[in-house]
């Protein structure tokens, strides 16, 4: 029989056409997913591509360098003999500290940026309201303020805001700042003011924590970026330094492992919408077996008729991409709204031709992968089928089944190695990285379908014991409808348990965080914190803080020194292999001497050195988890920097101090003596009862204007906003799992359809009202939606307490509230989405189907 590609597909677009109502569904359900997958990768290209062309906006400059300790005179020198060959720079400083409105306002911790107007910003421009240029109203006697400081202290423009306990008036408040985002410490509302300003406050004194920022801008005849960008790395190689010819490096890692994660999220939807693919495929291709057999008859090969469903198949991954890719655009059109905090550019939503290449060709993969099984087996439908189909199917042994299984478990290796391969495009780092994060994901998502199914099979075989018993007919003939051939309950009980488990897993984990956080705190654990205390301040502070109310427990106070480790055992700190937190051990470093402890320290080895008799030479303990870092055991050698002197200390002892003392915070202790003739600096760390804290706030800042007082319940507030922004990106997209699993439903109901029109016809014919088989068709799709839910609930709980368990070793827990609602929601779903393919089969006369027979 001469079968060519053309005859192929002439049959192909036949069939298709009888089952497009079908096919629809199966279109839309892969197109969700595509439309995710590419709204995410669009929008970080299209945000990427606004970062370089607005680069210099972005930073205010040409070039940034940050640090957190003022320059030495050799750094200096250097930018110095920048500015002298055409390189202009400005100086920023930002830091925390105490506002207050008036003497009835509680106190507040805001963000101070102190800035030279004259020149700042050397790109894009600060907005503020009332419109104002900020080189004539930002003086040594005003500020600019953002929104929540005139809200949460009751202020308005052109009143006066007490800072360091100096009065400055607001001139009006900041609307756009072009390099928010690249600031280091916006803890609080923003206050903007001069370097002038600064100085009056009082707050920048010898090691006070704060960032400083060097923002440079090139002229005509100064050397070119590269050089200069040299010149600062070499100068300060611990700094953080960009320039306009790349993104942030902070923005850029952020942005990547952003779009990593939640493309890896928006496949898990893809590979739902191809599931579905492959579902509809299956049964298609099992109302077709009549026709298949009989053109096998005809002289039709197995290869030749796999063409025709293979062009199906390819035909509606292809469909549901380019629908998908359409959609892609208005999903990156809601992106920006989660930034708009942080980010007033917005980045173009536009046709991305690479973005949608890929999303199209990832559909087709996909649809393609799931789809081999039910392709596979159209080589074991016989000619003879048509002939024997009333005869009873006979069952070879195990051994003649499993050489016939041999295809479809090849079919399977080939779908892991291949939703592996899809992972791994996505990833970025290193190459074992990227192998990694495919293993890991097939290997999660193999796991995930494995028990799914087991779930739903075993609810199902449930639901069938349970039908036996004397139920309400409504109830029963729901039930029964779960097993309707071609109905495909379990693959929709997976499809939709996927969208609600990963749903309801972000939340329980977000909420879980939160809640372990305030719950789980030792007893007597601080909640308060005092920053940057001088040391003509400190006995002062300590009596201050005897008279206030609600303080449980006595104050603890320790002074620091801010240093620098440079070489442990003459190996440079700068070139071990430090990764992710560790990489701390490279910068500045709070330390503090054995004299400022309160005898909370276990030496776990070594030697703690006697009071009276300290060591004649320097020395150091150090906290188990940095010796444990940097390799080191009692009787190594270590080299520091201190405010421009070196120091050469030898460890002495390891240390652990519990989490409630402020001493937990300092990982290395000098001996006595060994910090003498350094700038100190005091933090102070207590436990309030919180009604007291606003009385303890006011009156600290009244008498000690130049202290910030951290109240944890603002930070965990600060915190808890930014859990939350990431939370609903990551509901955001998996919602888009739960949508597809609902069209899968949906797409079900219309492949029985003909079989549902007979029901309904001889329920009718028998007697039964419309009403009576609308209840039958609600209490399935009901019980599917439920059960779904279930499903999705049990094993989200599952594994939100595994992961609270390995990050905060938290107690387990099952939420019954947000499960509930999960477990309604989905059922609600489920029924809309049946009816919305089934409501045109009530409307069906008896006596049209019954002609037709």
């Amino acid at each position: 029989m001469n079968f060519r590609w053309s005859t192929a597909f002439k049959i192909a677009w036949r069939e298709a056409r009888s089952s497009s109502f079908k096919f629809l569904f199966v279109i839309l359900a892969v197109a969700v997913g595509v439309g995710s997958l590419t709204g995410v990768r669009g929008f970080s290209r299209a945000f990427h591509e606004m970062l370089l062309s607005q680069a210099r906006t972005l930073m205010a400059a040409d070039l940034s360098l940050r640090v957190f300790e003022l320059p030495n005179p050799q750094q200096t020198a250097v930018m110095d003999s920048l500015s002298k060959d055409g390189v202009q720079r400005t100086w920023i400083t930002e830091t925390l500290t105490m506002a207050s409105g008036s003497q009835a306002n509680v106190p507040m911790l805001v963000s101070i940026k102190a800035v030279d107007p004259t020149v700042y910003p050397f790109y894009g421009e600060i907005r503020i309201s009332p419109p104002a240029s900020l080189r004539s109203a930002l003086t040594s006697n005003t500020v600019a303020v953002s929104d929540d400081v005139l809200l949460r202290l009751h202020l308005k423009v052109g009143d006066t805001i007490q800072l360091g306990g100096q009065p400055f008036r607001i001139i009006g408040q900041v609307t756009y700042e072009p390099d928010r985002m690249l600031g280091s410490l916006n803890v609080g509302p923003r206050v903007m003011m001069t370097r002038a300003g600064l100085d009056r406050t009082g707050l920048m004194m010898p090691g006070s924590r704060a960032a400083e920022r060097f923002l440079f801008r090139l002229q005509p005849n100064s050397p070119g970026i590269a050089v200069v960008r040299d010149r600062l790395k070499k100068a300060f190689p611990e700094a953080l330094i960009a320039d306009f010819r790349e993104t942030h490096p902070i923005i850029t890692q952020g942005l990547s492992r952003a779009t990593t994660f939640l493309s890896l999220v928006s496949l898990i939807t893809l590979i739902v919408g191809a599931i579905g693919v492959a579902t509809a495929m299956q049964a298609h291709i099992q109302q077709r077996m009549d026709s298949i057999a009989i053109m096998k008859c005809l002289g039709a090969r197995s290869v030749h008729l796999m063409r025709i469903y293979l062009i199906q198949t390819v035909a509606l991954g292809l469909a549901g991409g380019l629908l998908g890719a359409a959609f892609g655009i208005a999903i990156q059109r809601i992106f920006p709204g989660f930034l708009a905090r942080y980010f007033q550019l917005e980045p173009s939503a536009r046709w991305d031709l690479i973005t949608a290449a890929q999303g199209i060709g990832i559909a087709v993969l996909a649809t393609l992968l799931f789809t081999l099984p039910p392709l596979l087996g159209i080589r074991r439908i016989r000619p003879n089928l048509i002939l024997r189909r009333e005869m009873a199917e006979t069952k070879g042994d195990w051994r003649a089944r499993l050489a016939a299984a041999r295809p479809s478990i090849a079919a399977g290796v080939v779908i892991v190695i291949g939703i592996a391969g899809i992972a791994m495009s996505f990833a970025t780092g290193s190459p074992q990285d990227i192998w990694r994060t495919g293993a890991y994901f097939a290997g999660a998502l193999v796991v995930s379908l494995a028990v799914l199914s087991g779930i739903a099979w075993l609810m199902l075989r449930g639901l069938k014991i349970l039908s036996r018993r004397h139920l309400p007919t409504s109830i029963r003939h729901g039930i029964a409808n779960l097993y309707r051939p071609g109905n495909h309950a379990q693959t929709v009980l997976v499809a939709l348990g996927i969208g609600v488990m990963f749903t309801l897993t972000v939340y329980l984990v977000e909420r879980g965080v939160i809640t372990q956080m305030n719950r789980t705190a030792p007893p007597g654990m601080p909640n308060v914190f005092l920053i940057d205390i001088s040391p003509k301040d400190r006995e002062a502070i300590l009596s201050l803080l005897k008279q206030q109310r609600g303080i449980e427990g006595s104050a603890e106070l320790i002074g620091t020194v801010a240093a620098k480790l440079i070489e442990v055992d003459g190996q440079d700190i700068q070139k071990k292999v430090l990764k992710g937190w560790a990489r701390r051990f490279r910068y500045a470093h709070s330390v503090t001497s054995a004299a400022a402890m309160s005898g909370n320290v276990e030496v776990l080895r070594g030697k703690w050195w006697n009071s009276s008799k300290p060591p004649a030479a320097p020395e150091i303990c150090i906290s188990e988890e940095a010796a444990k870092t940097l390799g080191v055991e009692p009787g190594a050698m270590t080299r520091w920097t201190i405010s421009g002197r070196e120091l050469s200390a030898r460890v002495a002892c390891i240390h652990r101090i519990d989490e409630i003392h402020l001493a937990s915070r300092v990982e290395f202790i000098f001996s006595t003596g060994a910090l003498d003739g350094f700038p100190v600096i005091y933090y102070g760390a207590l436990r309030v009862q919180p009604p007291a804290v606003p009385a303890l706030q006011q009156a600290l800042y009244e008498r000690y204007p130049t202290v910030t007082v951290v109240n944890m319940a603002d930070v965990l507030q600060t915190f808890q906003g930014v859990v939350d922004q990431i939370a609903l990106v990551i509901r955001f997209i998996s919602m888009f799992a739960i949508l597809a699993g609902a069209i899968i439903l949906a797409s079900s109901v219309a492949g029985t359809r003909f079989r549902r029109m007979r029901e309904v016809v001889i329920l009718k014919t028998l007697g039964a009202t419309r009403w009576r088989v609308s209840r039958i068709f609600s209490v399935e799709f009901l019980i599917l939606g439920a059960v779904a839910g279930t499903m999705g609930a049990l094993l989200a709980n599952g594994f939100a307490n595994l992961l609270l368990k390995r990050m905060l070793d938290s107690e387990i827990s099952f939420p019954l509230l947000p499960s509930l609602l999960a477990v309604l929601a989905t059922a609600l779903i489920a029924n809309a989405a049946g009816w919305m393919a089934s409501f045109r089969i009530l409307g069906q006369k008896p006596l049209e189907i019954l002609r037709e027979e």
